[in-house]
């Protein structure tokens, strides 16, 4: 069996509203938080997993070129503010290549917070740091779409 090779995220790519927003991506993280419940009974304290919460972290580089950053999030929160629209989202290890069961794509729904549009130092680079609940769980897909 050949040795397994690690994911290493220079061909990732982010989809936001089917906008490509991989050449602004710094970082990105699809990420689970499982609640915990203790109950506590005369025999002792006992842990269980409880309800899991997706959310989608993302450090974007700001750009107000049309297509890019602002021009993609700012249209995210005026749907979402006009009637609730959510966004959508998708995740791929390489952009690249097409969807399979070694490159699987996550995807699902997004509900939009709002964003500093704005962040940074004098002389660096100005970041939009997202940290988005996703509505449901992702879905994992390792079949490519139409």
């Amino acid at each position: 069996m050949p040795e397994p090779l690690p994911l290493i995220l220079t061909d990732a790519g982010l989809m936001i509203n089917d906008t490509e927003l991989a050449c602004v991506t710094n970082h990105i993280e699809l990420s689970p938080d499982t609640s915990v419940t203790t109950l506590d009974t005369m025999c002792g304290s006992k842990d269980y997993p409880g309800t899991v919460k997706w959310s989608l972290l993302a450090t974007l580089y700001q750009s107000f070129d049309v297509g890019a950053t602002e021009e993609v999030l700012s249209g995210v929160m005026d749907a979402y503010r006009t009637d609730g629209t959510l966004a959508t989202f998708s995740i791929l290890p390489y952009k690249s290549q097409p969807v399979s069961a070694t490159n699987p794509q996550w995807s699902g729904s997004l509900i939009p917070k709002d964003y500093s549009p704005i962040n940074g130092d004098a002389g660096d680079a100005s970041t939009v740091e997202l940290e988005w609940s996703v509505d449901g769980a992702p879905t994992k897909s390792i079949v490519p779409g139409p």
